[in-house]
């Protein structure tokens, strides 16, 4: 038994130690690179709750069972907003997009082009584009005429695709985002794509610093979306709300799929997310099945306000 009780208590201090970690992203970038792991961390650490206590850990069951409410407490942007991909409909006088890490190593234009052609968006957002072989954007030209594809290395780019010309754009090329503006019912709406690096040692941080000075030149309406390689409830993503004046939509999008496979499924984690400014009403969002990428598509439905 006391061996036993010795495994319970050193692996609750590790859990525990990990999931609080991950809440102090404010203090430094690495503790947003545990919080992706918030759920997976939960469940771990379920069954030691009990096991501390059958084993007399009284205090570290208690302390792990705090530490799990918390937790759990903080995943505020997981409630609402979801829908999965069947359901998702769209209505005339909606702007639908679509979002996607095509991940140009692997990135099976046929596949990605079928995909939006069945989704039918009205833009397209497109992270880790390709530029050395860009058959997907080649693709895509005559249905999505007008691209603007902003290079961030010399061989990968992010872009924004329209049906519909565009009305103003630009590219902030040293911090991975593109945006333009297309026109909706007599209104601009601004899309824009992001692809955030990794934290820490990544410079996830400074990235998001100097996109600060970008957002008061981008115009709003604003729909941001994106790989953040951060979860909803990190401190990256929330600055990243923040500085740019929206609010993360809500809703558990496990995009990142670690292969198309159960394992890669059952591990995935929230990395692709949407932000909008309040004026907008998000209608839906849901995720696309695999087109090839190790990201699944992000599909979402925006409202367009009413004056």
């Amino acid at each position: 038994m006391d061996s036993l009780k010795r495994f319970a208590i050193y692996c609750s201090w590790g859990i525990a130690a990990a999931l609080i970690a991950g809440m102090l992203g404010a203090f430094h970038p690495l503790a947003d690179s545990f919080s992706h792991f918030r759920l997976h961390l939960v469940v771990l650490a379920l069954p030691f709750v009990p096991l501390l206590f059958l084993t007399g850990a009284w205090v570290n069951g208690l302390a792990l069972a705090a530490t799990i409410v918390v937790s759990v407490g903080l995943l505020g942007q997981l409630f609402g907003g979801g829908a999965s991909a069947a359901d998702a409909g769209k209505e005339g006088g909606d702007l639908r997009i679509v979002s996607l890490n095509l991940h140009h190593i692997y990135a099976d234009a046929d596949r990605v082009a079928a995909f939006i052609a069945g989704a039918d968006p009205d833009v397209v957002s497109l992270q880790e584009l390709s530029l050395e072989s860009p058959k997907v954007i080649r693709r895509l030209k005559k249905d999505y005429p007008h691209q603007l594809i902003c290079r961030y290395r010399s061989s990968s780019a992010i872009a924004v695709l329209s049906r519909t010309p565009f009305t103003a754009t630009g590219c902030q090329n040293d911090y991975r985002l593109a945006w333009a503006s297309v026109e909706r019912d007599s209104q601009d709406v601004t899309v824009a794509s992001l692809h955030l690096r990794w934290p820490f040692p990544s410079p996830q941080a400074a990235q998001i610093a100097g996109l600060s000075a970008a957002w008061p030149e981008i115009g709003t309406p604003l729909v941001l979306t994106g790989d953040f390689n951060a979860a909803p409830w990190s401190h990256a993503v929330q600055e990243v709300a923040r500085n740019s004046g929206t609010r993360v939509v809500p809703g558990l999008r496990r995009t990142y799929t670690w292969g198309e496979n159960w394992l890669g499924s059952a591990m995935a984690l929230p990395l692709d997310h949407v932000l909008v400014t309040p004026t907008l009403d998000v209608k839906s969002t849901a995720l696309g099945p695999h087109v090839s990428s190790d990201h699944l598509p992000l599909i979402v439905d925006i409202g367009m306000p009413r004056f």
